[in-house]
């Protein structure tokens, strides 16, 4: 038997999505949510956790790619944010450093966001990021400052169940056994359920796996994965049956 972690990412992206996420929680689908802060259905999100004791089950889904952001020296960073005041990294090539004024303006963002999750009522158990902003080369030391300083207890881990480069693969091993020399990493393993499906190695037994999911849609009570499409109703239950679902707020730092 394994521990499995299986966390929904977006929640507070929209409405749709809160609700989606929440069911999930509320079925046994997932024990586990990240928040994204600068959202107008943020605040919603975060009231749907609270309503249904889910506080202590949620962390922060980090952002620099999407939406508005919350400070303002940001805003003057072209690599971040564009002309309308909008996050617009999408990632096509990689963050290898930042100037001063980038590592300020990210600095300020990222507390701001840890901060405003926290007095929308979420302690934050955890912290992962929007599309994998923070498993950028050139932010991993300054993310990993700012959680330390914040209090926040664990980091998700790079995938290490998914296929990839020998070069993706060996930058990925390092920044884990960064994490674990920060005391950060929470798990041994994280990918997608697809990854895990697939993935043709053994997992070392007792384990702590984390697995990504983002539901997005509810029809005919059933829960539709946003991305993959997937019935997460009917596919989740089969990659529980034989693992024991915790949350990271039962992981012991």
């Amino acid at each position: 038997m394994n521990k499995l972690i299986i966390n929904a990412d977006d929640f507070g992206l929209d409405q749709e999505v809160n609700y989606a996420i929440m069911a999930a929680m509320n079925l046994n689908l997932c024990m586990d949510t990240t928040l994204l802060v600068n959202f107008e259905a943020s605040a919603h999100a975060a009231q749907l956790a609270i309503t249904n004791n889910k506080t202590t089950n949620v962390g922060i889904h980090l952002n620099l790619t999407e939406g508005h952001p919350l400070t303002s020296k940001i805003l003057n960073e072209s690599r971040f944010c564009n002309r309308e005041g909008l996050f617009h990294y999408k990632k096509k090539s990689r963050i290898v450093n930042l100037t001063k004024f980038e590592k300020k303006a990210v600095y300020d963002e990222l507390t701001s966001q840890i901060d405003l999750c926290r007095d929308l009522g979420i302690p934050i158990s955890h912290a992962d990021s929007h599309n994998h902003i923070h498993e950028e080369p050139g932010l991993l030391l300054l993310v990993v400052e700012i959680l330390k300083k914040k209090n926040v207890p664990f980091l998700r881990i790079t995938n290490n169940i998914g296929k990839t480069s020998f070069v993706n693969k060996f930058y990925r091993n390092t920044y884990n056994s960064i994490l674990k020399f920060n005391k950060l990493a929470g798990t041994d393993y994280f990918g997608s359920t697809d990854n895990l499906n697939n993935y043709n190695r053994k997992i070392t037994e007792d384990s702590i796996i984390e697995l990504m999911i983002h539901p997005g849609k509810i029809h005919d009570q059933q829960i539709y994965d946003v991305y993959s499409k997937e019935n997460l109703s009917l596919h989740l239950p089969a990659i529980i049956d034989g693992n024991k679902l915790i949350s990271y707020n039962q992981l012991k730092r």
